[in-house]
């Protein structure tokens, strides 16, 4: 919490994910602002803190990382049918099937030791 009570928006034992994509030849930037799009949908229980990133040799991979308010909010997001359309849209443009991992985070910039 920070001094007006509220929560900090990264904390420690916060849940997120983390995503790597590798999108078909080419399709890298469609990827990047498919995805982008998505994060801008008004899910209540979708990421509240996130990033897109590419490395400066492959525009074709783009690496998510994605915190959420807490486990349910999580779970709900990754449950709810509304966003399976916009899931699909990412994986057509996919070479490969993602490598995903769900995280939470231990130390950051923003939170407390």
């Amino acid at each position: 919490m920070d001094n007006t009570g509220k929560r900090k928006s990264l904390y420690k034992g916060q849940p997120g994910v983390v995503l790597k994509m590798q999108a078909k030849e080419g399709k890298g930037d469609e990827l990047f602002e498919v995805a982008t799009d998505l994060h801008y949908n008004g899910d209540v229980d979708g990421p509240v803190d996130w990033v897109l990133c590419r490395t400066k040799n492959n525009p074709d991979v783009l690496w998510a990382f994605e915190f959420y308010k807490d486990d349910a909010s999580f779970e709900r997001h990754y449950s709810n049918p509304a966003m399976d359309e916009g899931h699909q849209r990412i994986l057509d443009l996919l070479g490969e099937m993602p490598m995903r991992a769900d995280v939470e985070i231990v130390s950051s910039d923003k939170t407390d030791r």
